[in-house]
Formats: C-alpha cells, sequence, structure tokens
C-alpha cells in the first residue's frame, strides 16, 4: 500500500466517522423535537390535583438571636429530605443557613 492509497483510504475513513456523526446529530434532533411535542400536548391540560390551601403568612417572626423562628410547610417531602435540601441550598449559595428563611418546600413530579 503506497501513501496515496494510505490516504485515500484515510480521507474516506474521516469522511465517514464525520457523515455518521452528522447523521447522529440530526437524529438526536428529531428525537428532540418529537419528545417536545407530546410533551407539549401533554401540558396543554394537565390534570388538576387537589392542593392544601397555603394562605400568605404575615413576615417572618426573628427572634433576638438573628433565627427564623417560623414553620415550613412541606408539601410531599419529608423532614430528612427537606433537611438536606436546605443544607445543599445553602452550600451552593455559600449563604449561611441561619441567614436563609425557607417558607415552603413542595416536591415536584
Amino acid at each position: 500500500m503506497g501513501v496515496g492509497e494510505a490516504l485515500m483510504v484515510a480521507v474516506l475513513g474521516f469522511s465517514i466517522v464525520f457523515c455518521m456523526l452528522a447523521l447522529i446529530m440530526a437524529m438526536i434532533n428529531v428525537i428532540s423535537k418529537v419528545t417536545s411535542g407530546m410533551q407539549a400536548k401533554r401540558g396543554t391540560a394537565p390534570a388538576k390535583t387537589a392542593e392544601p390551601a397555603v394562605t400568605k403568612a404575615a413576615e417572618p417572626e426573628v427572634k433576638a438571636g438573628g433565627t427564623y423562628a417560623g414553620e415550613i410547610k412541606l408539601f410531599g417531602v419529608d423532614e430528612k429530605t427537606a433537611a438536606c435540601i436546605m443544607a445543599i441550598i445553602s452550600d451552593e449559595t455559600k449563604i449561611p443557613l441561619n441567614q436563609l428563611i425557607f417558607k415552603s418546600i413542595k416536591a415536584v413530579d
């Protein structure tokens, strides 16, 4: 096999790889549009679930030490999970937990 043949094989191999990548990209775009269209159809008439009415609370109570004295309303979340969520938010935002006020935590499907 000479240099010319090796070069032709390499160019043919690269072109096949790029064509396959373009085909995969096109398939991903088509599948993405189809699934987003199906979700949009499903989202136009969502099933209404009965949620407890939440009244708007007054300003949060803050004790003398600067700690929040109110309660957190949990909707579909247990206390351990809520504590983890609060800790993660505090860590990611770099805001101390005692400076954050959580009014409610709701599970999203």
